[in-house]
This record gives C-alpha cells, structure tokens and sequence, in this order.
C-alpha cells in the first residue's frame, strides 16, 4: 500500500503524466497508461467494489465469452417509471483482444468503470463477446446485442431487491474504441438493429472509427480489423459511415440521440474520423452532435480515470447528459 504522502503526490501528478505523454498511438501509451492508474485504482479498491457485481451467463448455447457483469448502485437515479436506468458499456480491443475483467495488475480497470456510472445511479452492464479470428462481421455486435436482449427478457433474473426494478424502456449503450464501432453497428446495421428489443434512450460513440478505408491512404488498416470486415469492398459497405449514409431519412429521425466522446490527444486515425462524423451527423440529423472530449486524456486513460478522483469529469458529462433523456 502506498504511503500517504506517496498517494498525495500521485493525485496531483497522475493526469498531469497522462497529458505529457508524447506518443498517441495505442501501442505505445497502453501499457504504461494502464500501469500509471494501477496503484490509484489499488488504493480505493474497498471503495470501489462497495458497489454489487454479479455475473450472468448471457448465452448458455457458447461455453465461452458469453457472460455479462451486472454492477448495481447503491441509490438508483429513477427514471419515470420510479426504475432504474441501465448503461450497457462495451469495451475495445482492436477486434482481437479485449475482457470485461483483465488479468492482474489491471483487474480494477473496468471494475472501477463500472462502479463510477453505479455509483451515479445506473444499473452498469459490462459483456464479453467474441472476438478476431473466431467470428467476423457482424458476430461481435450480434453478441451484444444477445446481451441486451437477454437482460430485458431477464429482468427479475438481474434484479435486486434493494434497488427499483431495471428499467429496459431506459437504456443506454456506450462503446469505446473497437467497442464503439461494434455499438455503431447496433443502431446502423439493420440486419442487426431490427433484432434489437429495446429501444435505446441514447447511444454513446466514443472514439472509435467512422469509416475503416481511408480513400486518402493517410493511414493504414490493422490486420484484426481487416480480418473482421473482410475484404477492401466488404470494409466499404460494412463501415459506420457508409452504414449511416444507407439509412433512410425516416430511419435517421427515429435513431437515438447520439453523444460523441473522444480524448483530448487521440491517435490520427481517429482524428481523422472525428473531422468527418461530426458534418455527416449535422448532414443527415440537420444538427450537430452533442461532443465531450476528455481534457488532458489519451485514448486509454478516460475509461481508467474512472473512480480514480482525476480525469473524471467526462464521465460526469455523460451521466448528465443520460439523466436528461430520462427525466
């Protein structure tokens, strides 16, 4: 355990190391990202697994990578109906890696995540699907979207009786990185889409890509990514952007609303996506997207910040804006 003083020093210089990290790109910031909020994380880990978790198998026909963590607060925001609201939250992992709990020393990591939106009255769901090479497009977002269907046919399954009921008129998604492409797909693809049960109350894109072939050649697809969408013309068609674009206008104005979130200091990749999903929202919906961007942060710290009492305020910005859609 760190010495007082030492965990003092750490709090004030923790994002202030995050922000000077000169690198963007994932490969070189993951690990010591991940590494620099291990011992914060640690310190408040009583605090932070005072919030319930409990898994479910959310798939019993699979024998792997089909449960869910379910994180329950401690005193629910109520929606209308006196319920409790539910955030499906869907990590990255660049199509081939990726767990709804890493092995130690990280395993606080989307513990802490999960116990943050908990913490702010919202029924916090974190689960596992499969990944490159064992499936490809669109296996990761139909195994989401089992997910979120099994909760809503399994509400008193989940359900405990310190807290109201789940509320599946009140759900949001939030995917991050390789998540937040797989969360696109939810709500763009239609084949997937139109299996959905709910209806979501918003959908929360953060920092993942819009398009997956760059016409311009300013960057290079990974070979996970490739292997998910399949061929240059499969990527084409397959893309959010190009999926968005295929939408019908009466489609476009039944979509949820849609929050953007990225990190202050994204890799290129991404800041290319961003410069073109912001006008093709605006394009289509006649208004721009609400935006958060994560002050200081890099694509891997925002989700770690969490419980952590440094960086936290774009998570603070999300809660805000999903409380409003349900009051």
């Amino acid at each position: 355990m760190l010495s007082s003083l030492s965990l003092i020093v750490l709090f004030i210089l923790i994002m202030d190391i995050i922000s000077k990290f000169v690198e963007t790109g994932v490969a070189a910031i993951n690990l010591k990202t991940l590494a620099a909020f291990v011992p914060i994380l640690d310190e408040r880990k009583a605090e932070i697994e005072k919030i319930q978790r409990k898994t479910f198998v959310y798939d019993d026909k699979r024998r792997t990578r089909n449960e869910l963590d379910v994180y329950y607060p401690l005193n629910s925001t109520l929606t209308k109906s006196g319920k409790t609201p539910i955030l499906f939250f869907v990590y990255g992992g660049g199509y081939n890696s990726g767990s709804k709990e890493f092995p130690e020393p990280f395993s606080m990591g989307y513990r802490a995540l999960g116990s943050f939106f908990a913490q702010h009255g919202f029924i916090t769901i974190i689960p596992d699907y499969r990944l490159v090479p064992e499936v490809k497009f669109p296996a990761s977002s139909e195994d989401i979207r089992d997910a979120i269907n099994w909760v809503c046919a399994n509400v008193d399954v989940i359900g405990v009786p310190s807290i109201p009921a789940p509320d599946v008129d009140a759900i949001f998604v939030m995917g991050h990185s390789a998540g937040d492409v797989h969360t696109k797909l939810l709500s763009l693809y239609p084949p997937v889409s139109s299996t959905v049960n709910p209806r979501f109350k918003g959908v929360i894109w953060s920092a993942g890509s819009w398009f997956i072939v760059d016409e311009k050649k300013r960057f290079r697809m990974e070979v996970p990514a490739a292997q998910y969408f399949g061929s240059q013309e499969k990527q084409r068609e397959r893309e959010p952007r190009a999926l968005w674009n295929a939408l019908t206008d009466e489609q476009i104005k039944d979509h949820p609303d849609i929050l953007l979130v990225r990190a202050e200091r994204e890799p290129d990749w991404l800041m290319l996506s961003w410069e073109e999903i912001i006008p093709d929202i605006e394009k289509r919906r006649g208004e721009a997207p609400q935006m958060i961007i994560g002050k200081g942060h890099n694509h891997i710290s925002p989700n770690w910040a969490l419980c952590s009492g440094q960086g936290e305020e774009w998570g603070e910005e999300v809660v805000n804006w999903m409380k409003v859609r349900i009051n």
